[in-house]
């Protein structure tokens, strides 16, 4: 099944099936200096789960997405907040302030070399807790650590030490003092570094992880 995006200038996204509370993205997707495979783990995820998802087209090299404004992305970073606007306005969970009124899980799909922590390796930034509820963080941390492990014995699942985030992730919860207000304490964010190996050869596993966290995520903490 071919996935349809809508298009902007810097970005493509899809709303998903408009049920799950819940996107993903791959903010460095596009060449050069991308996060190789990020944006068909993406699509994988959006496909599985009925989640939005959002794709860079622009090569961060040109406008970064993941990062404060500056000069160079300040047209990116209004294009993103506007389509994840228009994402959580479709799922009809934001009250009259914008701020949330259910719980809602972000997760920033990244790329981080073998030489980190070996080839089967995930580091978790929520910049020490700031861009997630400690309830949330707690449950994530627990679901990824015994999935990742039933798949990859291995595997080396570390949170907030090499990449913990840039302070822009936890804007959407909390607002960045420059007149964007973010969506409040039901915001949760997740930046995903993803080591070479995971992305390139076991992709259908990370899609099944992930899809399950997604899906476990709407059962605990969204539908009622």
């Amino acid at each position: 099944m071919t996935l349809k995006f809508i298009h902007g200038n810097y970005l493509k996204y899809n709303k998903g099936t408009g049920f799950i509370s819940c996107h993903v993205d791959a903010l460095h997707a596009e060449p050069p200096a991308a996060d190789l495979f990020t944006d068909k783990i993406v699509e994988n995820l959006v496909k599985k789960t009925g989640c939005a998802g959002i794709v860079s087209t622009i090569s961060r090299t040109i406008a970064d997405l993941n990062r404060n404004l500056n000069e160079t992305n300040h047209e990116g970073i209004h294009e993103y907040r506007r389509t994840i606007q228009e994402i959580v306005k479709s799922l009809k969970i934001i009250d009259s302030d914008n701020f949330l009124l259910t719980p809602y899980l972000h997760l920033s799909f990244h790329g981080m070399k073998d030489t980190h922590y070996g080839p089967h390796a995930i580091e978790v930034g929520t910049l020490y807790g700031q861009s997630c509820s400690k309830e949330v963080k707690d449950w994530f941390q627990q679901e990824l650590t015994k999935k990742s492990e039933d798949s990859f014995p291995k595997i080396h699942v570390i949170f907030d030490n090499k990449f913990v985030g840039n302070e822009s992730i936890a804007f959407h919860r909390q607002g960045d003092n420059s007149g964007y207000l973010g969506y409040s304490h039901n915001f949760n964010t997740f930046q995903i570094e993803l080591s070479r190996t995971l992305r390139s050869k076991h992709r259908t596993t990370i899609t099944k992880i992930f899809s399950e966290i997604i899906d476990d995520f709407q059962q605990t903490f969204v539908a009622t």
